[in-house]
C-alpha cells in the first residue's frame, strides 16, 4: 500500500469505498449514496482547515481513506477530534488499516489535540480492535440511537485521552533501503503507537524487494515505506536514534539534530551477500531474524511502557 495525502482527484475512489457501506451496511448512518461532486466538496472543507487526510493506495486504485476533523464546534471541544476510517471491503482484516492510522497519528501530535474520538456502530468487532490498538477505550454506548435497514443501530464512541505523546524514533543507516526498513518495521509492529521513521545519509529512493518479500514473511508489511534522506529529519527533535550499519568496511551515520537517546546496533548487510540464490535468501532471513531480535529487546528493556 502507497500512503499519499488526499486530492479532489480521489473523489471518485473514495465514493466507490464509502458506497458500499452506505447502501449495505450500519456502519454509516447515511443512508443515500453521495456523489463525486459532494464528496468533493467535502474533502475540500476538511483539506481548508488543515485537517490531514490521507489515502492509501494498490496496484494505482484507492484502497482505503483515513481522516482527522471537528468532533463539536462548540469553542470548548476545540482540542477534541474525531478520527474516521475506511476501507475497501475486500482488503479488510490484512492489517492496511493500522498501516493508515500510523501515518495519520504522526500528523495528529504535531497539533494541539487533547482527545480523539471514534464513533462505532455496535457491533463492529473489526474497528473496535483497530482503535483500541492505538489505545482507545470505550466512553459510550447509547442504544437504539439510529434506524436503518429497518431495525434500531447502537453506537459507542471510543475516547483517547492523549497524556503523553509515544516516543518518536529514527533509524539510520547508509542507502535506507534494507537494514534500516526492516528495524523500522519491527519496531512499529511492536507498538503501533510509536512514532517510528528511517533515513539514510544517501537514500537510496527505494526499498529492497528482497527486504519486503522476507519481512512479509515474517507478517510484517514494509511495502508502503519509502526511503528517505536524513536531511528531512535533522530540524526535528527524537526520543531515539538508531544507527543500524555494522560492515568493516561501513562508516555508520551521524546525526546532527537534537536527541535524547542515541544508540548503535550493527547488523551485516544481507544486500551485499554473493553466491546461490538460496545462500542469498538466507543471509537475508538470518539478518532479519537478527534485527527483529536485537529491537524486541531494545523495545521491552528501554521502549515499552512509554504511556
Amino acid at each position: 500500500m502507497k500512503i499519499r495525502k488526499v486530492t479532489l482527484e480521489d473523489a471518485k475512489g473514495i465514493c466507490d469505498i464509502y458506497n458500499y457501506y452506505v447502501e449495505n451496511t450500519a456502519v454509516t448512518f447515511e443512508t443515500a449514496v453521495v456523489s463525486i461532486d459532494e464528496m468533493q466538496q467535502r474533502i475540500k472543507g476538511f483539506l481548508d482547515e488543515g485537517f490531514p487526510y490521507y489515502v492509501g493506495e494498490i496496484n494505482g486504485k484507492i484502497a482505503g481513506y483515513c481522516y482527522l476533523h471537528n468532533w463539536n464546534n462548540r469553542c470548548a471541544y476545540s482540542s477534541t477530534k474525531e478520527v474516521t476510517i475506511y476501507l475497501d471491503k475486500d482488503i479488510q482484516g490484512k492489517g492496511f488499516g493500522t498501516i493508515l492510522y500510523q501515518y495519520l497519528f504522526k500528523e495528529i501530535y504535531k497539533e494541539d489535540i487533547h482527545a480523539l474520538i471514534a464513533g462505532i456502530c455496535i457491533p463492529n468487532e473489526s474497528s473496535v480492535r483497530l482503535h483500541e490498538k492505538f489505545g482507545f477505550r470505550q466512553a459510550s454506548h447509547m442504544k437504539e440511537i439510529g434506524w436503518k435497514f429497518d431495525r434500531w443501530r447502537d453506537v459507542g464512541h471510543w475516547l483517547l485521552v492523549i497524556k503523553q505523546i509515544p516516543p518518536k524514533i529514527l533509524i539510520l543507516c547508509t542507502g535506507n533501503s534494507c537494514r534500516s526498513q526492516m528495524a523500522h518495521g519491527f519496531l512499529q509492529s511492536f507498538d503501533p503507537k510509536l512514532l517510528v521513521y528511517s533515513a539514510g545519509t544517501k537514500a537510496s529512493g527505494k526499498v529492497n524487494p528482497k527486504a519486503i518479500e522476507v519481512m512479509q514473511d515474517a507478517g510484517v508489511n514494509i511495502s508502503h515505506h519509502t526511503s528517505d534522506s536524513v536531511d528531512n529529519y535533522v530540524n526535528d527533535e527524537w526520543d531515539w536514534v538508531i544507527t543500524v550499519c555494522g560492515g568493516a568496511n561501513e562508516s555508520c551515520p551521524t546525526f546532527p539534530g537534537k536527541v535524547k537517546n542515541r544508540l548503535h546496533i550493527g547488523f551485516e548487510d544481507p544486500s551485499e551477500a554473493t553466491g546461490t540464490p538460496e545462500f542469498i535468501q538466507s543471509e537475508y532471513i538470518r539478518v532479519r531474524d537478527e534485527i527483529k531480535k536485537a529491537f524486541y529487546e531494545l523495545y521491552l528493556n528501554r521502549i515499552k511502557g512509554h504511556e
